[in-house]
């Protein structure tokens, strides 16, 4: 009897066999001297097969596909399609139909690696390239279910469970489905749809074309319906699609009758920082105001002196010279140029200076801050403080900057009097409170109010005495005593209290007094010239 043979000894022997390699058919097609046509003759056509080797085995179709011979099949254009294969099996042989005995399997990609490399490419081709079209096929559907190939594979392999007709059934129809959808997009890819259709995908983030819309009327009819649909992306995809394609004149017009659209373009154009087409397109629909100071915003955003002054300079000159109703506008920004223009050279000496360590003052009170870029109050503020002294023809002198400014005696006296008396410069303050009489005489007066004079030398932590004298000036002695109060200062107070003549407050205001607070008010209380209520 003889030995039962491995299936692993049968395919060494099947490939082993000299028969297995002889023929046309047989020759190895990676040669040097077998051409193109000639490998794919080769492996299309069927030559004479021995009777001992016919049995089944794969090729390899030039589309990747395997193509499955049976016994008794002499040529390739006998093998059945692979679509055919895919209904219910009805008989048992067919479902164990065995296949020849294959080369030495070589998978690929995250299957393992082969053994050995010692088979010669001819022995390459055959069932491992069938296995690498499978493979591919697997890899490529990423999901679970089988493919058609493994189907049939399987089918034809002993052992392997079989699939059951209603599994086929349920391929059959889904390339049945597959084949239909395939033909109507073929179809329907150069069909123009409808433009709500295209929006509609817009929105719901499917894909969508605006190459079929040619007319002028299609390209309209779509940005309408884009702005009925209420979304700002589809609006936007629009607007760039119909502003590409058509005249820029054209666009302009029918832009104009959309403000839905227009608002969306000006946004687009904003958040993209095309500001030169924002600001020509808003001159082009007569909204020259918002174009100059969306201009003078994006001219004082830069940091650099020379720039900012030259961008200015030209805004002023494009945007609000020209505009009649923009004179007030324009007088305003001719004031900042020249504020700038005045800044810049007396930041450039300052900071010298302060670096140098050459000016006392720079040490006594350092610079917080840079000049250049600062509201006129505060260059006011700058300028009192630093260069107070200066005549009226210097860049950096307080009474030209209030002159060039127009300011008013208020802000001058607020500013020059917070400066003043952070440099505890008590005789500059009375120089600024001392005005002249009628006739020729002189006397103290505040435009702003010794109230307010009162609590800014407060601030700025004044001496008792010189508190008391600008306390004493307040004419309301409510209001006197009040801010005596407020400011702390013990001694406007108690002449408060004598004005009002209000003895018991003075007593009760005395006994929470001490040194020679508390000895002042005591002298006050046994004076025997006051005259109490």
């Amino acid at each position: 009897m003889a030995a039962t043979r491995k299936p692993s000894e049968d395919a060494d022997d099947y490939w082993g066999d000299s028969s297995a390699r002889k023929g046309p058919s047989r020759r190895n097609i990676f040669d040097d001297d077998v051409s193109f046509e000639t490998a794919k003759k080769i492996l299309t056509t069927s030559e004479t097969i021995d009777d001992e080797d016919e049995e089944e085995f794969d090729l390899v179709n030039w589309q990747g596909d395997p193509v499955v011979r049976y016994n008794n099949h002499k040529s390739a254009s006998n093998a059945p399609d692979l679509s055919n294969l895919a209904v219910p099996i009805s008989s048992n042989a067919a479902r164990t139909t065995t296949l020849p005995p294959s080369a030495p399997s070589a998978s690929y990609g995250k299957y393992d690696k082969p053994a050995s490399m010692s088979h010669n490419r001819s022995q390459s081709l055959g069932g491992n390239v069938v296995q690498f079209g499978v493979n591919k096929v697997q890899m490529s559907r990423g999901v679970s279910d089988p493919s058609i190939e493994d189907v049939v594979r399987d089918a034809s392999t002993p052992g392997k469970k079989q699939p059951t007709s209603a599994y086929l059934d349920k391929l059959q129809k889904e390339i049945i489905f597959l084949r239909k959808e395939l033909q109507i997009a073929k179809r329907e890819r150069w069909k123009k749809q409808p433009v709500g259709d295209t929006i509609r995908n817009m929105v719901l983030g499917q894909a969508y074309t605006f190459e079929l819309y040619k007319s002028k009327e299609d390209k309209l009819a779509l940005l309408d319906k884009a702005i009925e649909s209420h979304d700002g992306n589809a609006i936007i995809a629009v607007i760039l699609f119909v502003k590409k394609t058509i005249k820029a004149s054209l666009f302009n017009l029918e832009m104009m009758r959309r403000p839905v659209a227009i608002n969306h373009y000006l946004s687009y154009l904003k958040h993209h920082y095309d500001y030169a087409q924002m600001v020509d397109f808003l001159g082009m629909l007569g909204r020259s105001e918002e174009a100059s100071m969306f201009k003078y915003k994006i001219a004082c955003q830069s940091k650099d002196p020379t720039i900012k002054i030259a961008t200015l300079k030209t805004c002023y000159r494009a945007h609000f010279q020209p505009e009649v109703q923009l004179g007030r506008q324009a007088a305003l920004l001719q004031e900042q140029i020249d504020l700038l223009e005045r800044q810049r050279p007396v930041e450039e000496n300052d900071s010298h200076a302060e670096a140098t360590g050459q000016v006392q003052i720079f040490r006594d009170f350092p610079r917080r801050a840079t000049l250049f870029g600062q509201p006129v109050t505060t260059t006011l503020y700058y300028f009192c403080l630093y260069h107070y002294d200066l005549s009226e023809n210097s860049l950096a002198s307080p009474q030209a900057l209030k002159a060039r400014h127009n300011i008013s005696d208020k802000q001058f006296l607020h500013c020059a009097l917070g400066a003043r008396a952070k440099m505890r410069r008590w005789k500059d303050i009375e120089a600024l409170l001392t005005a002249k009489g009628w006739f020729g005489g002189t006397k103290l007066k505040a435009v702003i109010g010794f109230d307010k004079v009162s609590e800014i030398l407060h601030k700025n932590k004044a001496p008792h005495d010189v508190l008391a004298k600008y306390v004493a000036l307040i004419e309301d002695l409510d209001q006197r005593l009040t801010i005596a109060h407020k400011v702390e200062c013990p001694k406007a107070v108690i002449d408060a209290l004598v004005a009002l003549k209000d003895r018991a407050q003075l007593e009760k205001y005395s006994q929470t007094l001490r040194s020679h607070e508390a000895l002042y008010a005591q002298d006050v209380l046994r004076s025997s010239s006051v005259k109490w209520k």
